[in-house]
């Protein structure tokens, strides 16, 4: 029996318009399927041209939302984009259990869908810089006192409405075919980068203990693998410091006592070092402005000595870093980028 599906995602994905009206090979573990993008007709984008599509959604007695372009600032040179809502599910295939045979396709596509979702937004995340948390949504708009009930004055509902403009990396047509294949393929993120998505998710909700000790973390894989690379040119005594309990700190003396090449000045490093020693052994939490900066130490190391290597040239209208081809074998996807955190943002 042949299985297709709508699904709609958890949380829009911002895509360039020209990655629309096509077809994308991907999967998970080892269940097979494509995904059909709809097209760009306005004002919600229209399905894709999938037998059975049309009559299906007649069933639910609304117009769902395809794609539909929001407010953001968007770098000129990924216009047109727009955010992807829903996709058609076709071509499935799965293997046959003997032990479980009510685990069919359709079964594993329902099983897996999500976590799919989960790894495609951790990469899209890492590449674009968007916040793709379907758990713990952050809003463009925010009322204002909602929930209140005056009494006096007698005011009736929230008193205003914050609205933000974001600036949005959509992703571009190859990056979206990489990434789907990457997770079709079971390939993980380099740790450091998803530390790093988690460090500027959790500054853009206000909780900057939590940024500062994951950047930090990010900060300490990428520096200590950069340190360990540089190992024999090291003298013994230095070398012999380096062990599996060698920390940030550790790390950071070492690169400066033997002036190995870094592309962040050691001070900031060292910043960055002691907000994470605060807020891990005293609990302490920095200001918003102050742990946005620490997190931006941790985006211009790994840009450079990450293993998504970025060249640190920028768009013609300054819009996004770009990704080099990463010098390590070791390095996972091609074409990546990663946004600026919220501290250059908004």
């Amino acid at each position: 029996m042949e299985v297709k599906a709508i699904f709609e995602l958890p949380v829009h994905i911002w895509v360039m318009c020209a990655a629309l009206d096509a077809t994308y090979l991907t999967g998970y573990d080892k269940l097979r399927f494509s995904v059909v993008l709809p097209d760009s007709r306005p004002p919600v984008g229209g399905p894709p041209p999938v037998l059975g599509t049309e009559s299906r959604l007649e069933l639910t007695g609304d117009q769902p939302v395809w794609a539909q372009e929001y407010s953001a600032h968007i770098p000129e040179s990924l216009r047109p984009a727009t955010a992807l809502h829903r996709v058609v599910v076709t071509d499935v295939e799965g293997p046959s259990y003997d032990h479980k045979s009510w685990f069919t396709p359709e079964h594993q596509l329902a099983e897996y869908i999500n976590r799919w979702f989960d790894d495609v937004r951790t990469w899209t995340e890492i590449v674009t810089g968007q916040d793709l948390d379907p758990n713990h949504r952050v809003y463009d708009a925010e009322a204002v006192g909602a929930g209140l009930s005056f009494i006096e004055p007698p005011h009736d509902g929230a008193l205003g409405i914050k609205i933000t403009t974001p600036h949005v990396r959509p992703l571009r047509v190859e990056e979206w075919a990489c990434i789907l294949g990457l997770v079709r393929d079971g390939n993980e993120p380099p740790l450091e980068e998803v530390l790093s998505r988690d460090a500027r998710a959790a500054h853009r909700r206000h909780a900057n203990r939590r940024a500062i000790i994951d950047a930090a973390t990010a900060l300490e894989i990428a520096l200590g693998r950069h340190v360990r690379n540089h190992a024999d040119r090291l003298p013994e005594r230095q070398q012999r410091r380096i062990n599996a309990r060698t920390a940030l700190g550790d790390y950071i003396s070492i690169a400066e006592q033997n002036r190995l090449p870094l592309a962040v000045p050691v001070e900031r490093l060292r910043s960055l070092n002691t907000l994470r020693n605060d807020a891990a052994h005293r609990g302490a939490a920095p200001g918003h402005w102050e742990a946005g900066n620490a997190v931006q130490v941790m985006i211009d190391f790994l840009s450079v000595h990450g293993l998504l290597r970025r060249t640190g040239r920028s768009e013609p209208d300054g819009g996004e870093w770009v990704l080099a081809n990463p010098e390590s074998s070791d390095a996972h996807g091609a074409g990546l980028v990663e946004e600026r955190s919220d501290a250059e943002g908004d």
